[in-house]
């Protein structure tokens, strides 16, 4: 897939270049890619998503995504509020331990940086502390 599939925020109409157009041929090139919806830069906007992209909403829906590890395809998970998680090399997983050579790590204000293993157990990590929110575009990461 060259870029994160049709409805990341570079096709979004609530992404600032793009001037309220939904697939803009021509987005703005001065323009730095901002989710006006949610008041924050996205900087990886080929790989940025969420769900109002589907529902053209203009109040926020659900968390935003980044395409997580890839493991048996790309798949998408979401950011802790407006900190979005970060592909690493080597590590160790707060989540089982374990040390691995390819991850993600998120830098929390309240914590020090996390690291995990895979998207499951960043996914894990994510639904504690966040118990009353959903992440429905990354359902098919509790199937692995």
């Amino acid at each position: 897939m060259p870029n994160g599939g049709p409805d990341n925020c570079w096709n979004c109409g609530f992404n600032r270049r793009n001037s309220g157009q939904w697939r803009n041929p021509a987005p703005d090139p001065d323009e730095l890619p901002f989710c006006r919806i949610r008041s924050v830069f996205v900087l990886a906007d080929h790989w940025i998503y969420c769900e109002n992209w589907h529902t053209r909403t203009s109040d926020p829906i659900g968390p935003i995504y980044t395409s997580g590890l890839y493991e048996a395809g790309y798949r998408r998970i979401p950011w802790d509020g407006n900190i979005e998680p970060a592909q690493i090399g080597a590590g160790i997983c707060s989540e089982c331990g374990s040390t691995f050579e390819h991850g993600i790590e998120i830098a929390t204000p309240d914590g020090p940086l996390d690291q995990f293993c895979s998207n499951l157990h960043y996914l894990m990590w994510w639904t504690r502390k966040h118990p009353a929110e959903t992440a429905p575009m990354s359902e098919d990461i509790w199937k692995f």
